[in-house]
Formats: structure tokens, sequence, C-alpha cells
């Protein structure tokens, strides 16, 4: 088994640490992984991503050129690496991201999830926990990390004062989508 993965959205989004926290947690699962990010100088409001290949078997690429999964946090990173998402892959969207797309911008050889992250995140509080509520969605739709992986995770990584916010967030997206 060998997936790749990329996250996309605007920097600030959280982006990268959401990157870094499936691929800790991947590779606690026994996973082989291989996580690089790219972000813009810009920094908040610039294009960034986190790409990340996961094995069951040793990985010999450091980069992936095409997704088997995408995750979309922002209509401009949506554009920009939907045509990396291999055919028949899976792309999960932020409801925000969706509303502003056309009809042009869709493709049909791919499964398309939209669930409303920035809207769960702000009704929880922080708009800035979207990037969790992605992660349990991911969690919930492949099966690839238990939600509990990702909650061990999470609960290390993530400063005390964010620490409950982001586990409710992962919590529901896990809720937000049908596996």
């Amino acid at each position: 088994m060998r997936r790749d993965i990329i996250l996309c959205g605007a920097g600030g989004q959280g982006v990268v640490l959401a990157g870094e926290l499936l691929s800790q947690a991947l590779f606690e699962e026994g996973y082989e992984v291989v996580n690089t990010r790219s972000y813009g100088a810009e920094a908040r409001g610039g294009r960034c991503r986190s790409e990340i290949i996961v094995s069951d078997g040793e990985i010999y690429d450091i980069q992936l050129t095409e997704a088997d999964i995408l995750i979309a946090m922002s209509p401009p990173a949506y554009r920009r690496y939907i045509g990396r998402a291999r055919g028949g892959g899976l792309i999960l969207l932020d409801e925000e991201v969706s509303r502003e797309l056309g009809e042009e911008d869709l493709r049909g050889d791919v499964e398309m999830v939209s669930l409303p992250a920035s809207e769960i995140a702000s009704r929880l509080g922080n708009p800035i926990v979207a990037n969790m509520v992605m992660l349990g969605a991911l969690a919930r739709k492949t099966g690839l990390i238990p939600l509990e992986r990702l909650k061990e995770v999470v609960s290390r990584r993530v400063r005390p004062s964010m620490r409950e916010i982001n586990l409710r967030a992962l919590e529901e997206g896990y809720g937000a989508v049908e596996g």
C-alpha cells in the first residue's frame, strides 16, 4: 500500500502543522512516511502545501507527482493542485472552497467530498482548527489512520491552550463525513 497526499491552502490555515501531525500519526501507526512542505515567503495568506508519502514498504521517492488524496482549504490552492490529483483519487474540500468553484474547476474522474470545515471550526470557537476538522474527515473517509492515533499525536504536540479545541475539531470532522 502506498498513498500520496497533498494538503494545500493559504498560509495561516495550519496546512504545514496538519501535515506534520498526520505524518507523525502515520509513522506511529507503523508506516514509512516522507513529509515535505512548501510555503510562500509572504507567509500568511500565501500559498502553502504539505506533501506526504505513506507506505507499508520502503519509500525511495522524496517527492510525489500525483496525489491519491488532495485536501484543499482555499480556492487558489485547489486550482493550483487539482491537476496533480490522480484519477480515481479522493478530494476533500472545505465547503467555502467548493462554493467558489465553477463547473470548469471540477473533475469527474475523482471523488469529491465537501464538508463545512470552516463553519465547524468557527462554531467550536476558532477558525484556525479547520485543519483538524479536515484531518478528522480524512481519517473517517479513508480508514488510513485511526482517529485515536491522531488524537494521541495532537494531545502531545499541540500547545495546552489549544489542545481541547483541536481534539474536538478532529472528532467533528470525523463525524462530518461517511466512511
